[in-house]
């Protein structure tokens, strides 16, 4: 280049010098003999551009007188071929395309020409394309290389440029331009290609996040129940980080999936939903399916958990689903024991105390499982009854009553003395602690025996008595009977009376009224037998009383009574049936129940007595009453 400029400089002071010995000829007229061109020279008379690239040709015009002038803007230049090469009006060429062009100039119609070779574009300067923001620490960022060639245009050069660095240990730079931030600072890094170099200057600052990992252990879950999300921070130096608390949580169907601040999703609806985790303008993303409600856990429920041996008892098993329904599981649930000579399964959920000892009852469905531990305890009271049943209390006399336990597992057991006995209406019957009825007065109560929590219940009847005594009249001694009115119901009784033969059959019948605390005493012979309905006076028999409502018995018409009351009757000289014997002594009648049938029979026969014996039949009541 410095010779270019060299030759350009002595070249325009003979250019110079040469316009003034032109001038000064064409001046003198170009007279005959006058010198004239003999020849023109183009330097260069050969050159090579590359394509875009200009240079300046020169002409050295020689005169026939010897001299020589530089003449360049005097001449006519012209190019062979345009397409290749241009040539101002001033000598300067300029490349077009690859390709060979002559380049010639013409003064005073001598012509010189030159030699142009023009090659492809070469390239003239180097450009760098670098992050101008800073680059986290750990990431990677592409760096380019922009050539600009001699016919002006640019192309990539990044795979063609020798990279380097200042400072290696901040940056890293591969052949192909990607740099990687290895540590905090700053450096400058330089391209270069053919002597030719761009820099730029890079900040390595510090990790940035580069991703969101969205994470749940389960991708389903069935309705009402949560699943717990995390969502991972990846940054650009390697490290990850838990954000989970730190990210903006969304749901993308809030109405199937609800999603809480700290990452708890929450199954609200059957569907599937998309999660987000955002932080910094990074997104992350996960998917959640909601499935219908799922069976969690089942409850097996008892009365107690404690089972007298024999007894049984029902469970049942109630399960709860993810949605906080529930659901009775008994009759679909599988039912086990695990000791089943201890406790007993049998039906749904029906378990049986077997022998004494623990065992665990387990109810399964699907793949949950309930459990209850029951103990198989000693046999228990189960049940009471009173016997006997229906007891039946003649007026004025008591019957034992007992109370009979059944226990759990079928055996009995007395426990008359354990019991706590009440009467509904005491002034019908009492019971004693021990369990004797006694009858107070004619009619039905109600009785209850309880022992712990169990009880039991019946009907007492308090019947009325029949005071009965036999005789025989084979004797030659009267006998003599006393009936009385003791006043324990404080009211006149009447006392009834009926005389059979010794065939059975009634032979005379009467109502006798006695006073309270009052007392009538009757001949055998003169009162109860004078008077048979066949006329025949009975020889043997026996004489029954019976004590009856003065006010509801018709006056005291045997065939006509209101059982009631408490009456006595004593004998005296009355033959024992069986050995023949005559006592002397007083003799109490025997007393037992007046039945229903019974009463209703005497009182019949009575009515038949007074209505044909025309006045035959009835007895007498004698005289004193004291």
């Amino acid at each position: 280049m410095g010779s270019i400029n060299r030759f350009a400089a002595f070249s325009s002071r003979v250019f110079i010098a040469g316009l003034g010995l032109v001038i000064a000829w064409l001046a003198a007229g170009c007279g005959s003999g006058a010198p004239y061109v003999a020849s023109v020279l183009v330097s260069p008379s050969q050159k090579s551009l590359a394509v875009g690239q200009t240079a300046q040709f020169t002409v050295l015009a020689s005169w026939s007188n010897g001299e020589h002038q530089i003449i360049t803007n005097s001449a006519a230049w012209n190019s062979s071929d345009s397409s290749v090469a241009t040539v101002s009006s001033a000598g300067v060429v300029t490349s077009v395309a690859v390709g060979n062009v002559t380049i010639s100039a013409v003064v005073s119609g001598v012509k010189g020409t030159a030699s142009l070779a023009v090659s492809k574009a070469v390239l003239t300067a180097i450009s760098m394309t670098a992050p101008t923001s800073p680059v986290p620490l750990g990431s990677s960022s592409q760096l380019h290389a922009t050539g600009t060639y001699s016919d002006k245009s640019v192309a990539d050069v990044t795979d063609q440029v020798s990279w380097s660095v200042a400072q290696p240990g901040v940056v890293t730079v591969s052949t192909a331009g990607l740099a990687v931030a290895t540590a905090l600072g700053t450096t400058q890094v330089t391209a270069t290609l053919n002597d030719l170099n761009a820099s730029a200057q890079i900040n390595v600052s510090g990790a940035a996040l580069a991703s969101i990992a969205v994470r749940s252990k389960s991708a389903s879950i069935p309705l009402g129940d949560s699943e717990q999300f995390s969502a991972m921070g990846a940054y650009t130096d390697g490290s990850t980080i838990d954000l989970t608390g730190t990210v903006a949580w969304s749901s993308s169907a809030p109405g199937t999936v609800s999603i809480s601040s700290a990452g708890l999703a929450a199954a609200k609806a059957v569907g599937a939903t998309a999660i987000s985790a955002t932080l910094r303008g990074v997104t992350g993303t996960g998917t959640l399916t909601v499935s219908s409600a799922a069976l969690v856990s089942i409850a097996v429920n008892a009365a107690s958990a404690s089972l007298p041996l024999g007894s049984s008892e029902q469970l049942t098993a109630t399960g709860t689903y993810s949605d906080g329904t529930t659901k009775d599981l008994t009759s679909s649930a599988s039912w086990t024991s695990s000791s089943p000579s201890i406790v007993s399964v049998s039906g749904p959920g029906l378990v049986a105390g077997v022998s004494v000892g623990p065992a665990t009852i387990s109810a399964s469905s699907e793949t949950i499982v309930g459990t209850e531990v029951f103990t198989v305890a000693a046999a228990a009271l189960s049940s009471l009854r009173i016997a006997p049943v229906a007891p039946v209390v003649p007026l004025g006399s008591t019957v034992q009553l007992a109370v009979i336990g059944t226990l759990s597992d079928g055996s009995t057991q007395d426990v008359t003395q354990q019991v706590t006995w009440n009467v509904d209406t005491p002034s019908i019957a009492g019971i004693s602690v021990n369990g004797v009825a006694s009858g107070q007065q004619i009619g039905s109560t109600a009785i209850e025996a309880s022992l712990n929590s169990l009880q039991v219940s019946d009907t007492l009847t308090v019947q009325p008595l029949l005071a009965v005594s036999w005789f025989d009249t084979r004797s030659s001694l009267d006998s003599t009977v006393r009936i009385g009115n003791p006043g324990l119901t404080g009211q006149d009784l009447c006392a009834m009376i009926y005389v059979f033969d010794q065939d059975q059959q009634m032979s005379e019948c009467c109502g006798c009224l006695i006073s309270p605390d009052g007392m009538i005493t009757l001949s055998l012979g003169d009162n109860l037998l004078s008077n048979p309905l066949t006329g025949t006076p009975s020889t043997s028999g026996t004489v029954m009383l019976v004590s009856a409502n003065q006010a509801a018995s018709g006056g005291c018409s045997a065939s006509s009574i209101t059982p009631a009351g408490t009456i006595v009757a004593w004998s005296t000289h009355l033959a024992q049936p069986q050995s023949g014997q005559v006592s002397s002594a007083e003799v109490p009648f025997s007393a037992s129940p007046l039945s229903p049938s019974l009463s209703s029979s005497l009182q019949a026969q009575c009515g038949f007595v007074q209505q044909l014996g025309s006045g035959q039949g009835i007895c007498g009541c004698g005289g004193a009453q004291y």
